[in-house]
């Protein structure tokens, strides 16, 4: 008797630790308390890996570098904006949306960009082995999931071979995602002078803490004048080798232009966080001479910030969107918010189309994704499930005129808890192109109807209502 109310009492401890902690999220709010009411114990231990999260996010605050470049260049902007000495033609939304990156993201405007699309894992790595061939100064990279197989011990061989020649090599690895390199892989690297940085490695205990929180972005600088980021890691199953995976449906950028420093400064942010090094040199952050016209804006996203920048960036699109949405994402666990803005895109008239994964990698979060076909498809959103193989992109674009590209799902983690990275463009011509390439995807893909979802099977419904409930939490 005395242990029931011992963990009675317990139990109403952290419910009330966790109503006071997760007062702003009442969605979250909900799921943790179920876990709590399940098993008090489990629920405090899980609380402490996966919840916690503005304690946490205090943590991270001592992530940035002092004195970044980033919000001051990005006030003076705003400045200008205020002035009307900054002018942009391609919609309605554009300014606004470009002013709301500016407040919440940090994030510089730049004109002066070439913007390549890079439609598979086969065009990216071409393109990746020449430019680290020819690089000169240095090579940045960051990625969540770098594998040992083929084109990862390519690029490692490569790397090894530049180091040698003289040149800065800097590599952040995520220390869940690419927990499978061995220490040899490593070994071989640091020998030759290639500096490796483990982001939240797991080790016991601190990674009770600190497990949630991975860095999610896949970057590449090279020389300060040629940027990388997208959807696609380090690994053969990128492109399509794997046995396991079969067709990988994946989207990324080559940039050339002003906006690869914004790429840099968000590399050396993560640098000094593991480091508490600095670099500002010239070096880094040379004149980029460029015939590119592009209008970018590189926006980080993570719990470092008091902002959730990728997600007001994808809620301010989605409401000022005046013809089409299309949104391609391999995990879609949207908020109320989200979920509201879609349904009222929709009821304005606006074509909303949603791809997601048809054949699904990871199956929880693939039912939790599927219980919210519910409130969207009787609502005028149409959602596609993808059966080529496995779609990893990560794309939305509106109107065929602003296009967003990057490491960011639309998902609660990569709003709330990852540390992302994503390509704003301000381009018709490259939204466009862009928009090819969703259709494409949405004629490999079969459109849900409420007939599919009425003929979910009682099992089926109940696994999927019982995701949705963890949903806020993956």
């Amino acid at each position: 008797m005395k242990l029931l109310i011992g963990l009675g009492f317990l139990a109403l401890l952290l419910a009330l630790l966790i109503v006071y902690l997760e007062k702003n999220n009442p969605e979250k709010t909900a799921s943790w308390l179920s876990f709590l009411a399940i098993n008090p114990l489990l629920g405090l231990l899980i609380y402490m890996v996966f919840g916690c999260t503005p304690i946490k996010r205090k943590l991270f605050r001592q992530k940035h570098i002092p004195g970044e470049r980033l919000p001051r260049l990005s006030h003076q902007q705003k400045q200008a904006f205020l002035k009307e000495e900054i002018y942009i033609q391609e919609s309605i939304g554009s300014k606004s949306l470009s002013r709301l990156l500016l407040s919440k993201a940090f994030a510089p405007l730049s004109r002066n960009n070439s913007v390549s699309l890079l439609h598979n894992g086969q065009e990216k790595f071409k393109a990746l082995l020449q430019d680290l061939e020819r690089a000169r100064d240095h090579i940045h990279m960051e990625y969540y999931i770098f594998h040992d197989d083929v084109i990862g011990r390519t690029i490692q061989q490569i790397l090894i071979r530049k180091a040698c020649e003289g040149i800065k090599v800097r590599l952040v690895f995520d220390g869940l995602g690419s927990r499978s390199l061995s220490k040899d892989f490593s070994k071989k690297l640091k020998s030759a002078g290639v500096e490796i940085q483990w982001f939240l490695p797991l080790s016991f205990p601190k990674a009770l803490f600190t497990l949630n929180y991975r860095n999610h972005r896949k970057l590449v600088v090279i020389d300060g004048r040629i940027g990388y980021l997208g959807g696609i890691n380090i690994g053969d199953e990128y492109l399509s080798r794997s046995s396991n995976y079969g067709f990988w449906r994946d989207t990324h950028l080559r940039i050339e232009g002003t906006s690869v420093h914004t790429i840099q400064e968000t590399f050396f942010n993560d640098w000094y966080y593991l480091t508490k090094e600095i670099h500002r040199e010239y070096r880094y952050f040379p004149k980029c001479k460029t015939d590119g016209e592009k209008l970018v804006q590189i926006i980080g996203g993570g719990p470092d910030s008091k902002y959730e920048a990728i997600k007001e960036l994808f809620f301010t699109m989605l409401c000022t969107a005046q013809k089409e949405i299309v949104v391609t994402t391999p995990y879609f666990i949207p908020d109320e918010s989200m979920i509201m803005a879609l349904k009222t895109a929709a009821s304005r008239g606006v074509s909303v189309k949603i791809i997601v994964q048809g054949k699904p990698d990871h199956r929880l979060t693939f039912l939790a994704s599927s219980s919210y076909f519910n409130d969207l498809i009787p609502s005028g959103v149409e959602v596609y499930q993808y059966q080529k193989g496995i779609l990893h992109s990560k794309v939305l674009t509106i109107d065929k005129e602003i296009s967003v590209v990057g490491s960011a799902n639309f998902d609660i983690r990569s709003f709330q808890i990852d540390f992302e990275l994503s390509a704003v463009i301000f381009s018709s011509d490259f939204a466009e192109e862009l928009v090819r390439d969703q259709e494409q995807d949405l004629t490999d893909s079969i459109q849900m109807t409420q007939e599919d979802l009425q003929s979910r099977t009682p099992l089926f419904s109940f696994q999927i209502a019982l995701a949705r409930l963890l949903s806020p939490l993956l």
